[in-house]
């Protein structure tokens, strides 16, 4: 066997048995090999000292010089020197080197280069002829030579036999270079160094990225999609499938990779879901649309299936799929794309034309849905908005310019022309929950929230506007009923704790507004001028409660008890003006306030007058009942008061009648 034999056996066989590899930002990362046979002179795989050729004593000394190479500068050898390689020359060797597509390069012990092959010219683009005898690590980037330093560290001491690596070298017009470098250590062959061979990956590692930036995007892309897609291979195995898919059909992508479509299929049969086409037939696995485009090579179009998982309701998707052919035209796969059109699918349901199914779904619609045209002339108006206009079907709205006649602001004011919500829409506002009232004449008005907007096309031309009214009318009673039982006793509708403070607060307020006037010459209320200024202002709390109201409940029960109070508070309701508050406190105890105008002689009068009524009897339920009430009173003309010992004050008083009725009780006792 000759050496150029041997040494391209050499090569193939290290790598072969390479497991080094380079990553990373600068190609390069750690590396480890497993030893192969040497090649000898004789390709006996020994040379008379350990069986592979390597001397245990001379580890040092080589280590020594290779390490040594870091900070050596090389001299005295010239360009025009040739080492003593007997190979060098041989009629073998030259057309190898010369013509061979990667470059070859044998480097000595000591990190100089003994060898070049002239493909190196080629891949460099500078003459390497006056190379030989230089360091051979000069030939690469600054971030590879220490790795490269190291494994050949490791050559030279035998510790490896062959490495492979990826490394970075600048080409003549300074663009950078990716290569392939694979070396053996052939010191005690007649070689006589360390064999490299370089190979020039730049294309091959462009394209890595390029496919690594397309897969990244292609990633970005699946997972992006709101419909679920599944990628099959040409054996119908699921390889691929994104977040929509998993959450579309409750498949996690764990249970299913690697299962075959068939298999998944048969699995949810298992879970009692079936899949059927949109006659409702069940559908034979064969005729699926991803299967069929993955047999027959082609491309699969908006199929419509529906599917069921027991008992709960049918869901539709829309399904499109394609087959994926090789470069060699062999079939590799399938995609196939799952939109849930279950919605649409619902609504659109026996609906045969646009048009019915628009004048359908607007009439079954509880909203009032009105629209204009690009010339501000009504095109819809459902029968729920006519329902809210109070519009007899005798009156035809379509084709008429939109009218503010009818449309108020929630305080009760007309609504403008420009105001009108369909004509705001139109201009580009965008309206949202925006309440007015519509008044149709003759009918009783409702109140509604309006949401609105214009209409354009995809250039962005104006075609309409629409607008949605929704009845609010109830809720809002709701919501003024809730307020006011916030506010007011639940059994007999006066105020309650809350608004009394209120009102107690509101009649101090007056008191300190009226003496203020007072101060001066002015007699005349400026904001009421048919109002006089009261001549000795002031406020009476008047604190009561039923005499003999727990008797009344023992004897008769507490439903006759509750309609004495009830009918109580409408006596004290009837005794006193719009302004003043009558309020319950809870049980039999009730609340009046009162402005005063002329001091505590009318407080006192307005006493009497409330004993007097309350001393009546009363006809609940066809019996005749008597409630006296204790009635005390407390007159205030201290602007300065506070608000919250107007109660105290006034309870004190009660307590001082009730305490004289006993004393006179037992007078008339004795």
């Amino acid at each position: 066997m000759s050496w150029v034999e041997r040494s391209r056996r050499s090569r193939r066989q290290g790598r072969r048995d390479i497991d080094i590899h380079v990553g990373g930002e600068n190609g390069q990362s750690a590396a480890s090999s497993q030893p192969v046979p040497e090649l000898s002179a004789n390709g006996n795989g020994t040379n008379g000292t350990n069986g592979n050729g390597h001397r245990p004593d001379a580890d040092g000394q080589v280590i020594d010089a290779v390490l040594g190479l870091r900070t050596r500068q090389w001299s005295g050898i010239g360009s025009e020197d040739q080492l003593d390689l007997p190979f060098v020359d041989s009629p073998d060797f030259q057309p190898l080197t010369v013509h061979e597509a990667d470059v070859v390069a044998v480097v000595a012990g000591d990190g100089r280069l003994t060898f070049v092959s002239g493909s190196a010219e080629r891949l460099l683009g500078y003459d390497m002829s006056g190379s030989v005898g230089t360091d051979a690590f000069g030939l690469f980037e600054p971030e590879s030579v220490d790795q490269v330093r190291s494994l050949f560290a490791d050559l030279v001491a035998r510790r490896r036999l062959s490495v492979s690596l990826e490394v970075r070298t600048r080409h003549a017009d300074g663009h950078q270079i990716d290569l392939e470098l694979v070396a053996s250590n052939h010191l005690k062959d007649p070689v006589g160094g360390v064999v490299v061979t370089l190979r020039d990956i730049t294309i091959r590692k462009r394209l890595e990225q390029r496919v690594h930036e397309v897969d990244l995007r292609q990633n970005a892309l699946v997972e992006s999609l709101v419909d679920g897609l599944i990628m099959l291979d040409g054996d119908g195995t699921i390889v691929r499938v994104n977040e929509a898919f998993e959450v579309l059909f409750r498949a996690p992508r764990v249970r299913i990779l690697g299962k075959t479509f068939a298999e998944l299929v048969a699995t949810g049969s298992d879970r009692r879901s079936e899949v059927f086409d949109e006659s409702g037939e069940k559908l034979p696995i064969d005729r699926h649309p991803l299967l069929v485009a993955l047999r027959g090579g082609r491309r699969v179009d908006g199929m419509v299936l529906g599917y069921r998982y027991g008992d709960g309701p049918a869901r539709w998707v829309r399904v499109n799929a394609q087959a994926i052919v090789g470069p060699d035209d062999r079939l590799t796969g399938a995609v196939g794309t799952f939109c849930d059109i279950t919605d649409s699918k619902r609504s659109a349901y026996a609906l045969y034309q646009e048009e019915e199914f628009l004048r359908v779904l607007l009439d079954t619609l509880d909203e009032g849905i009105v629209a204009c045209d690009a010339q501000g002339r009504m095109t819809i108006f459902n029968r729920a908005a006519r329902l809210l206009h109070g519009l007899d079907d005798e009156v035809e709205p379509i084709g008429r310019v939109p009218s503010s006649r009818m449309l108020r602001h929630p305080d009760g004011t007309e609504i403008e022309t420009e105001e009108n919500p369909l004509l705001q829409a139109m201009s580009g506002q965008r309206l949202h929950n925006v309440e007015i009232v519509l008044a149709p004449p003759g009918r009783e008005q409702r109140k509604v929230s309006v949401n609105g907007q214009a209409l354009v096309d995809r250039d962005g031309w104006k075609l309409g506007a629409v607008v949605a009214m929704h009845d609010v009318t109830e809720q809002k009673r709701n919501e003024e009923r809730l307020a006011d039982l916030a506010h007011h006793d639940p059994l007999t509708g006066l105020a309650n704790r809350t608004l009394l403070a209120t009102r107690m607060r509101e009649a101090v307020d007056t008191l300190r507004a009226h003496q203020s006037m007072g101060q001066g010459v002015r007699t005349v209320d400026l904001v009421d001028p048919d109002r006089k200024v009261p001549e000795h202002p002031g406020v009476a709390v008047f604190l009561l409660d039923l005499d003999n109201f727990k008797e009344v409940n023992d004897e008769f029960g507490h439903d006759v008890g509750d309609d004495l109070l009830v009918a109580v508070a409408r006596r004290l309701a009837a005794l006193v003006r719009p302004s003043d508050t009558v309020a319950r406190l809870g049980g039999d105890e009730f609340v009046v306030v009162c402005e005063i105008e002329s001091g505590e002689e009318e407080m006192l009068r307005i006493s009497q007058r409330i004993s007097s009524a309350l001393a009546r009897p009363y006809s609940i339920d066809g019996r005749t009942l008597v409630a006296e009430a204790s009635v005390g009173g407390v007159f205030v003309d201290d602007p300065d008061i506070d608000p919250s010992k107007l109660l105290s004050l006034a309870d004190d008083a009660m307590y001082g009648v009730k305490w004289s009725r006993r004393r006179q009780r037992r007078s008339m006792t004795d």
